[in-house]
């Protein structure tokens, strides 16, 4: 718990992805999301995710964009074990059944878990690379400049901005902490730590509050913003591009590459047994870790 950690924050930078309009990017983003989640062809998906690392590469962006991709590799782990164990998409008989010491894996669930994750890790690509290449505060300016409705947009902000500061702050308590003697890592750090942290999550929503009603947040009428999110001819021909690429790709994809459009992929036994071994072995890893972790704290 102490030392580098990951956080889900904006990522300073001058690269075009960084002074790209953020309406633009969510131009892409949002029909992108409609196309992970109605597509099931694996190699489309996977295409897209190539896209995205693409991007995030030639944004500098690249490194915090895996480390926050590491964080659920667990929930990676854990469809590839459940959806492997699960003999639901075939019904009473499987094409490809294997035997992984005593458990009877399916290799039309193996298939419907690559799908699976492709459309969960592109679409994270994609959401992630956002928001690490804008700032919170254009962000919220470009919401706004969407029509979002307000107290969403401010919800939002207010979340992007708030979570790295008790990240940080968490962080300058476990520090103190491992000053004074006491346990500054592990999860028996973190009781010690909870009063601290909690207490300054408090006073600074009271401020926050405060702040806000100083202001008139919740009165009527039209909002202003001080921030202005710079905007020009690339901008709008980035992101009418993204919508016409991204609107064909669902339209036909919804055609081709739908669940009933495509048949499960068939695995060789020794690529169904590592994938379902790696899976097993991260999804079990993380509970034997965390026991570990609460037993010695």
């Amino acid at each position: 718990m102490y030392g580098p950690s990951v956080s889900v924050t904006h990522v300073r930078g001058t690269s075009w992805m960084h002074r790209l309009d953020p309406v633009a990017k969510f131009a892409w983003l949002i029909p992108a999301g409609i196309f992970c989640f109605t597509t099931y062809l694996p190699l489309p998906l996977f295409g897209l995710l190539i896209f995205g690392l693409a991007v995030a590469i030639s944004a500098k962006i690249i490194k915090p964009l895996l480390r926050v991709l590491v964080l659920f590799t667990p929930i990676t782990a854990s469809i590839i074990v459940i959806q492997g164990l699960s003999p639901v998409l075939c019904g009473a008989s499987c094409a490809q059944e294997m035997y992984f010491g005593p458990l009877k894996i399916y290799g039309e669930g193996l298939s419907h878990a690559l799908s699976l994750m492709l459309r969960v890790a592109s679409f994270q690509i994609l959401a992630f690379g956002l928001i690490l290449s804008t700032h919170p505060s254009d962000m919220f300016a470009s919401l706004a400049r969407m029509r979002v409705p307000y107290l969403i947009n401010f919800m939002i902000s207010m979340t992007l901005q708030l979570v790295p500061v008790l990240q940080r702050e968490v962080q300058l308590v476990l520090a103190a902490q491992r000053s004074r003697g006491m346990k500054g890592t592990g999860f028996g750090s973190i009781v010690p730590s909870f009063v601290p942290v909690a207490a300054g999550a408090v006073e600074r929503v009271q401020q926050l509050a405060i702040s806000l009603e100083s202001r008139a947040f919740g009165s009527k009428g039209e909002k202003t913003s001080y921030r202005r999110v710079p905007s020009g001819p690339f901008d709008l021909f980035i992101g009418i591009l993204g919508v016409v690429v991204m609107v064909g790709l669902t339209i036909y994809g919804l055609q081709n590459w739908g669940q009933s459009a495509s048949t499960p992929l068939v695995f060789a036994p020794i690529v169904a047994m590592l994938m379902f071994g790696f899976g097993l072995l991260v999804f079990f890893g993380v509970f034997v870790v965390a026991i570990r972790a609460l037993v010695t704290s």
